[in-house]
């Protein structure tokens, strides 16, 4: 079965906020510090560390921001592996959430405009 896909958006207005992205890979290692002031350490697993994504919109309209909701509650939050396109080097990654969205309303009367912040690691 394929995974799920995540969502284009329509971006009307507003578009990708290059000031939210950000790439964290994962720190595989065990530290233990013992008491003579030494450290001992390992990798505590052979697999590639894994990254970790960060990525947000800014003043995306109400449609783009429903699509976004429903598809995190389509996904049970972090409990589903979809596939998503970098937007920076337009590589495919499988990915689960890893932290709630963060939508924040930024409209005024009739103008209805969302910002939001996802973060996303490596399945």
């Amino acid at each position: 079965m394929a995974n799920p896909i995540f969502p284009t958006l329509e971006l009307k207005r507003g578009g990708i906020d290059s000031s939210l992205y950000r790439v964290k890979p994962e720190n595989p290692a065990m530290v233990t510090d013992l008491e003579g002031g030494y450290v001992v350490s390992r990798k505590r697993h052979t697999r590639k560390p894994r990254l970790t994504f960060t990525f947000g919109y800014k003043e995306i309209g109400d449609a783009d921001y429903k699509k976004l909701l429903d598809f995190y509650q389509a996904v049970g939050g972090g409990s589903v592996i979809f596939d998503w396109t970098d937007p920076v080097d337009k590589v495919v990654y499988q990915v689960r959430f890893s932290a709630e969205p963060d939508f924040q309303y930024s409209g005024i009367g009739a103008t209805r405009l969302w910002s939001v912040q996802f973060e996303v690691m490596q399945a």
